[in-house]
């Protein structure tokens, strides 16, 4: 059964959304099966691209929306939300 969800966040690091956050966020959720896509003001980006998330251009302060389908939908925006009010680490 399919499952969705989806969760708003504000890129709070530094940087925002640069390459080795995008990388961090294709690696959180590679594990999970759900179709995941990060959406913002400025477009919709597959979060299993590092190049889409790039395209989107989500700076400091940006609010993103996390949305997914599929079996482990919770899961995996649970996952991303975690990595994104963590600052990616940074």
């Amino acid at each position: 059964m399919s499952q969705q969800a989806t969760a708003e966040f504000v890129v709070g690091n530094q940087l925002g959304l640069h390459v080795r956050a995008a990388a961090m966020v294709v690696r959180t959720i590679a594990p999970y099966q759900s179709k995941v896509t990060i959406r913002t003001d400025g477009g919709l980006a597959d979060a299993r691209s590092v190049l889409d998330l790039l395209t989107l251009s989500a700076s400091k302060g940006t609010t993103i929306v996390v949305w997914a389908e599929g079996p482990d939908a919770e899961e995996a925006v649970a996952a991303l939300g975690n990595l994104i009010s963590r600052n990616f680490a940074e």
